[in-house]
């Protein structure tokens, strides 16, 4: 009689305590839900205030840093709201399963039920939205400082385009980068100092594939530029090079005589002091208010800017989570879509920043095939590629293509076999590209063997191509890999 009281009372209390939790949990969750739809609220007024100027004309550079200020705060704010409705997604669906686990226990297992009970009450008490109320104090601050910069902002003309969705819009421009292009056009259109002896030159510096080509072509595409300088050179490779071995990108008669010269070095070329005064002597007689930029990965580079110096790097997490949400869901709002977007946020983690891959994986699979099923086998496929290059090369593949180094590549074949990278490239658009794409071989890899695919043509100035040579190797192969040390590229 004893043991089946304590069995009873330990039953009602394990029910009471979980219906103090849910309780509990329903009245937490309704609170965070509408701290979220506030935050969406805000970051809608922010998102229209940012589309609106990126629309004008601006060119006064206070106003372009306000600008750049409210889009940072709005891709931070848009990750902190993806993010906990991810969270509280996660939880829902923990919570579901230990509800589910709680009915279907036995009256005879009452400490089982405590123990859940305590699991439910661990997980309710996780997250109190501390960060979201300080999100939301700091978005109503940034719009309240708006006031003039949206007055002022009537007062630029507004650019010429077509309303297109906004992932046609960033298909076709430099994402993230606004801000330093406006700095580099701001040098090159300012005068030349009085007295002035030496070259003005502007060193643009950043790792592999970070964008340093494309910011260079999109501001000498811009009609400012073009009609400030009479001739816009490029020299490319070795900058000490006898001059007049450049290419000319643009001529014009103009009377002012100015030139542009870009300086890409190649690789991680160095120059040492004597290279650099023969560089710049040989140019000594260029017409007053000619310029220079040079692009290189190295640091040494800064010693010849006369003026400061660009330095890019990886996008932040939050402004690459935004490109990549636009892209993975093109004209579809995301807000129908939860449980994609919270795939999609595990899909951008996976390929660590790389806009190749955004574009490639947005096009080709998320945006073809907007179904739950499939993005998480796309996710299933990223993750247990980059466990694979972690186990045989001991970096992320994003990584080990930067260094030109063999990495695999996921692939959604069902045969015995994985795609190998041999080397990874970029082309220029005047050279011709393999017409295999890897999409093609990623979902019907067959047989053996090498092959050059191409993985993506950017659809912006300079219009690169980037060509991937690979290998389709049975996977019973990849155990003698692990035997032999890291394999090094030389392209």
């Amino acid at each position: 009689m004893e043991t089946f009281l304590s069995a009873v009372l330990s039953d009602l209390f394990s029910r009471s305590v979980s219906f103090v939790l849910d309780n509990y949990n329903r009245r937490r969750q309704k609170g965070a839900k509408e701290n979220l739809q506030q935050l969406h609220c805000v970051l809608l007024r922010i998102q229209a205030i940012v589309e609106e100027a990126e629309g004008r004309h601006i060119t006064n550079q206070s106003m372009l840093q306000q600008l750049q200020m409210l889009r940072e705060a709005m891709y931070k704010g848009c990750y902190l709201l993806d993010t906990s409705t991810h969270q509280m997604q996660q939880q829902e669906r923990s919570n579901d399963q230990v509800g589910g686990h709680l009915v279907s226990l036995s009256k005879f297992s009452p400490a089982k039920r405590v123990r859940l009970a305590s699991r439910s009450m661990s997980i309710a008490f996780q997250g109190d939205g501390v960060e979201v109320q300080k999100m939301l104090g700091s978005l109503h601050s940034i719009i309240g400082d708006m006031a003039e910069f949206i007055v002022f902002l009537k007062s630029y003309p507004p650019l010429s385009r077509e309303p297109y969705s906004k992932y046609l819009v960033l298909e076709n421009c430099m994402f993230g980068r606004q801000a330093e292009m406006e700095k580099i056009i701001s040098f090159l259109l300012q005068p030349e100092p009085p007295g002035a002896k030496s070259l003005q030159v502007l060193p643009i510096i950043g790792p592999p594939r970070v964008g340093k080509s494309t910011l260079v072509e999109h501001v000498c595409y811009d009609e400012r530029v073009r009609s400030h300088f009479s001739t816009i050179i490029l020299c490319s490779g070795d900058p000490t090079a006898p001059e007049g071995s450049g290419v000319v990108k643009k001529q014009t008669h103009g009377s002012h005589g100015r030139s542009l010269v870009v300086v890409e070095l190649a690789e991680d070329l160095v120059l040492d002091e004597r290279q650099c005064r023969s560089f710049f002597s040989s140019r000594s007689h260029m017409p007053p208010g000619s310029k220079f930029i040079v692009t290189s990965r190295s640091e040494n580079i800064l010693k010849l800017g006369s003026t400061g110096a660009i330095k890019l790097d990886v996008l932040s997490e939050e402004a690459y989570w935004y490109f990549f949400k636009v892209m993975a869901f093109g004209s579809t709002n995301p807000d129908d879509h939860p449980e994609l977007a919270s795939l999609a946020m595990e899909i951008a983690a996976r390929v660590e920043g790389c806009f190749v891959a955004a574009n490639t994986i947005s096009e080709f699979f998320l945006r073809a095939n907007m179904h739950r099923s499939f993005w998480n086998k796309i996710l299933e496929c990223l993750t247990n590629n980059v466990e694979r290059n972690t186990q045989f090369f001991g970096e992320h593949p994003r990584i080990l293509l930067e260094k030109n180094q063999i990495a695999y590549v996921w692939s959604l074949s069902h045969g015995p076999t994985r795609l190998k990278v041999l080397y990874y490239q970029t082309l220029s658009p005047m050279i011709d590209v393999p017409k295999i794409t890897l999409h093609e071989v990623q979902t019907s890899a067959k047989g053996h063997g090498k092959l050059d695919v191409l993985v993506w043509k950017s659809r912006i100035p300079p219009y690169h191509s980037y060509i991937m040579k690979c290998e389709i190797e049975a996977s019973q192969d990849m155990m003698a890999k692990k035997k032999h040390p890291r394999s090094y590229i030389q392209i």
